[in-house]
């Protein structure tokens, strides 16, 4: 089967985060930083923000195919398009290498988006989480991985690599061995300070579009442009609050079809609310990349937020004007466009 075929409170302070390759990492700040005056959490959210947008579970999405009317090629074709478009450079998709072996025609996926001067970087090879397998099976992914993206790894100009779901384990013994072989191997890990739920919008918006329902499609298109702006101001403010400075955030997209239709209104958006879009080496600096694996985690949350769930702080994670939004396409996406 080709896949190019179609279109497709008050707490105390966290003075030790855990270790990393045998090296105690200290936050240095505390969870009162995140229960400050809602003013200053306005004014945060008002300021402009640096983002380094990356993407994950290129070439494609993980144990699936593309939805009728997509191919995997034409959704990253789409995106790759939209970053040109606002001159958007230097992005590193984190790659499963499964399709690889599965259907090779997927390699000129990745060989477009490197040939467009973006990067990849490993995501294992079978997007196994760390929670669900031993840590010998999880390294002899990201080794798998390793292997089948050889050919793109090598040409980019740092070696990275992110865990599935961002899950960094259910055990510090886990999360301990395979911080040290990440470390012997020279990848640096990767995390994230924000995202945006697409893949609960691409859900409602696929169901939208089977229905021919055109007022809940472009429901989900116009919410979802308001409701990323105002998600990565809210990740934003609570990371510098919890870092207690400013910071290059992390971004995340995922080459799912309704991003793909709307990756360029996304990105125009996020310009036009004053993001700055910077490489991401920018962002791989103190205090956010010493923290990245430092604590036990098997949830679905970016970096400060598995902190300060660690801390015993823990935040929301919708922006609080957008819950209900949110909320309306969770049932959307389960099909209720009442």
């Amino acid at each position: 089967m080709s896949l190019q075929a179609g279109r497709m409170e008050k707490a105390p302070i966290l003075t030790a985060c855990g270790t990393m390759g045998g090296r105690r990492l200290t936050c240095q700040t505390t969870a009162e930083r995140l229960m400050r005056p809602d003013i200053e959490y306005r004014q945060q959210r008002s300021c402009q923000m640096k983002l380094a947008f990356t993407m994950d579970d290129l070439p494609l999405w993980p144990q699936s195919y593309p939805p009728t009317g997509y191919c995997a090629a034409g959704i990253v074709r789409s995106i790759r398009e939209a970053l040109a478009t606002h001159g958007i450079s230097g992005v590193y998709a984190f790659c499963n290498s499964w399709p690889l072996a599965e259907h090779p025609d997927c390699a000129a996926i990745l060989e477009d988006w490197v040939n467009d001067g973006h990067h990849v970087a490993n995501h294992t090879h079978a997007h196994r989480q760390l929670p669900d397998v031993t840590a010998d099976a999880f390294i002899a992914d990201i080794a798998e991985a390793e292997r089948l993206l050889a050919p793109w790894l090598t040409r980019a100009p740092m070696r990275l690599f992110r865990h599935p779901l961002c899950h960094w384990g259910e055990t510090q013994d886990k999360l301990d061995r395979v911080n040290a072989y990440l470390e012997a191997e020279r990848w640096i890990p990767v995390d994230v300070t924000s995202w945006t739920y697409e893949w609960a919008w691409n859900r409602a918006y696929l169901r939208a579009t089977e229905a021919g329902d055109t007022r809940a499609r472009e429901f989900v298109i116009e919410s979802f442009l308001d409701f990323a702006v105002a998600q990565h101001r809210h990740d934003h403010a609570a990371a510098q609050a919890w870092f207690g400075e400013e910071i290059v955030g992390i971004a995340l997209g995922h080459n799912v079809a309704f991003f793909a239709d709307v990756a360029s209104d996304y990105f125009g958006k996020l310009i036009e609310a004053g993001v700055t879009f910077v490489p991401l080496s920018e962002a791989l600096r103190p205090p956010v990349q010493p923290a990245v694996g430092s604590v036990v985690s098997d949830r679905f949350l970016v970096l400060q937020q598995k902190l300060a769930a660690a801390a015993g702080a823990p935040t929301a994670q919708i922006a609080p004007e957008h819950q209900d939004t949110y909320a309306r396409i969770v049932q959307m996406a389960q099909g209720d466009r009442r």
